[in-house]
């Protein structure tokens, strides 16, 4: 997959782009649905598929303050791309040049690569202040001689799918719900640091990532079936989001994995961890046994959960 970076680096191909546009910051089941309908299209044509995009969040640039936890790190919506069968990734920084830029500046901009044919979403907008939308892209595509679709916006249970009902599914822990709009599970992928190790001496070690400064939408605290990959591998585990009230030690909210059937030492290697299904809030308990106890229960109703999820 070749990635594009700035304008300036637009050039033909040898083939026509059929190009999807969006911010895609979820990369979620209606996002996937118009780079879907983008590939389509490119089969038909014979033509290369080509996504269009940004590397920041168009807030970071017009709202700092503004900017959403995300929903996916920029490593793992390139691998989704890739997978979806883009050849070409357009992704440029959302920033004063992009902004100054009037719905036909934009327009004669792409052109550069000389696309047949653009696929959008039905609230796409584009072009200086977001002047440009669907309507004004119709009356481009009849000037300037190349196809558009537009793709209407994908429901769930007659809700539009959106990056922001995700993003509240998953801070209120509903990640199982985030799941199925995301069409995947819901993960966040960190470096093993040490912990307080008390969970070996509890014969539940766990493997320990923070979450200060992590810049992504954080599930609400409380346990959660989930799967964890390392190095290529999954495995199943528990999870527990929280700052330990039982021992009252822990400053900042972090994650903690109980890896099932996993004994390596891990620290300091990038894990990432997929969130099945929420099964229960944090709890302060009278003692370890108390606590001990519960999470022979959670590890059993995790696997249960793990199991069914298949």
């Amino acid at each position: 997959m070749e990635i594009i970076s700035t304008l300036s680096q637009l050039h033909k191909f040898s083939k026509p782009c059929v190009i999807a546009l969006g911010t895609f910051d979820g990369l979620h089941r209606g996002h996937v649905d118009i780079i879907e309908a983008a590939r389509n299209e490119a089969k038909k044509q014979a033509a290369i598929l080509g996504v269009f995009t940004f590397q920041n969040h168009p807030a970071s640039f017009i709202n700092p303050v503004l900017v959403p936890p995300a929903l996916i790190t920029k490593e793992e919506r390139r691998r989704i791309f890739e997978a979806l069968g883009v050849e070409v990734l357009i992704e440029v920084p959302f920033d004063k040049e992009l902004c100054s830029l009037s719905p036909d500046e934009f327009i004669k901009k792409l052109a550069a690569i000389g696309f047949s044919c653009l696929v959008v979403g039905d609230n796409f907008t584009y072009g200086a202040m977001g002047k440009g939308n669907k309507d004004s892209l119709e009356k481009s595509s009849e000037e300037n001689g190349f196809k558009l679709i537009i793709r209407s916006l994908v429901t769930d249970e007659h809700v539009a799918i959106s990056s922001t009902v995700i993003r509240g599914q998953v801070i209120n822990g509903l990640v199982r719900e985030a799941g199925l709009l995301l069409g995947r599970y819901y993960s966040l992928t960190g470096i093993v640091a040490h912990g307080n190790e008390r969970g070996r001496t509890i014969n539940f070690p766990t493997a320990n990532m923070e979450l200060v400064d992590l810049k992504m939408a954080v599930p609400a605290v409380g346990v959660y079936a989930v799967l964890v990959n390392i190095d290529g591998k999954t495995y199943q585990g528990m999870a527990n989001i929280g700052d330990n009230p039982t021992f009252g030690d822990v400053q900042n909210k972090r994650l903690e994995v109980n890896i099932f059937e996993f004994d390596e030492d891990i620290y300091g290697r990038e894990i990432t961890v997929a969130f099945v299904q929420r099964i229960r809030g944090e709890v302060k308990f009278s003692g370890i046994e108390a606590l001990k106890n519960q999470l022979a229960k959670d590890k059993l109703l995790c696997k249960k959960v793990l199991s069914e999820s298949k």
